[in-house]
């Protein structure tokens, strides 16, 4: 399958150039990690750094100590605190020729055997790269059959995941065919269609320390480990690793490099296998 995207989809009806946190801001930050499950010191400052004042607009407050002090009256403020300060960049299909071989290769090979593959999109954000999968599994008639997962440490980011609404830009590396497949329109944005919504499950998890139970036969986490500090990043690999089935496959972004894990090998561009023993 060559991935031909669908194109423009028609609608239906300050910077801080310091690379350092202050101590100041080192605490605020340290507290509202803490307070979401996260360390702070898993992620890289500068990027952090560079969101703070997206989080101070978000609350409509003059400072982050502000942020903080929101957050301790109103807790239900920390999804938009977290949503602000972690960054989810994704989309269908990102990645076209990821894709290609997911679809040529890898998931034919997962449907052929006996039990129904284990799907995991790690880091899922709102959800477009598991429902790109879904959409794969589902071309093949292997749905019904496959159990298909989505976690992420952000609240806002699965609740979008869930409603599986989207705008027409989301969709500008959709196969043509698969518009009308799988998505409804609904006023100015296209929804996933129900019983694609009904076959995902969407969980709030942190990769870093949560492992979700069983063998995995795909795991995808794509583009997390670069907003992570070296250290976190081979944790993540080593816990992704442990997760995957025998022959299980491992997706990543295309500058990632799962360092530390002996155990798998490239078959493709940005895709991993596990070794069978």
């Amino acid at each position: 399958m060559n991935f031909t995207s669908v194109g423009p989809v028609a609608a239906t009806g300050a910077a801080a150039s310091d690379e350092h946190l202050s101590a100041d801001e080192y605490d605020c930050l340290e507290s509202l990690f803490q307070q979401a499950g996260l360390d702070i010191d898993d992620y890289r400052f500068e990027t952090i750094k560079r969101r703070i004042p997206a989080c101070i607009r978000a609350l409509r407050v003059g400072s982050l100590s502000a942020v903080r002090a929101a957050v301790q009256a109103q807790p239900e403020l920390l999804k938009t605190v977290l949503g602000t300060l972690v960054i989810g960049v994704t989309g269908f299909f990102r990645d076209p020729a990821v894709f290609d071989v997911l679809a040529q290769s890898v998931v034919p090979r997962l449907l052929s055997q006996k039990n129904g593959p284990r799907i995991w999109s790690a880091g899922c954000s709102d959800g477009p790269e598991l429902y790109s999968v879904a959409m794969l599994v589902a071309e093949r008639g292997g749905l019904q059959r496959s159990t298909l997962l989505g976690s992420d440490c952000r609240p806002d980011a699965l609740a979008r995941a869930r409603e599986g609404r989207y705008e027409p830009c989301a969709l500008k590396n959709l196969p043509q065919a698969f518009l009308p497949r799988y998505f409804q329109a609904e006023g100015v944005e296209w929804r996933v269609h129900p019983y694609l919504r009904a076959i995902t499950q969407w969980r709030a998890g942190n990769a870093l320390t949560t492992q979700e139970p069983g063998a995995w036969n795909l795991i995808l986490c794509r583009n997390m480990s670069i907003y992570l500090q070296s250290g976190a990043a081979v944790r993540l690999w080593g816990l992704l690793e442990n997760c995957l089935a025998p022959g299980g496959y491992l997706v990543l972004g295309k500058a990632e490099r799962p360092h530390g894990c002996t155990g798998l090998t490239q078959v493709a561009p940005c895709v991993y296998r596990r070794h069978r023993s």
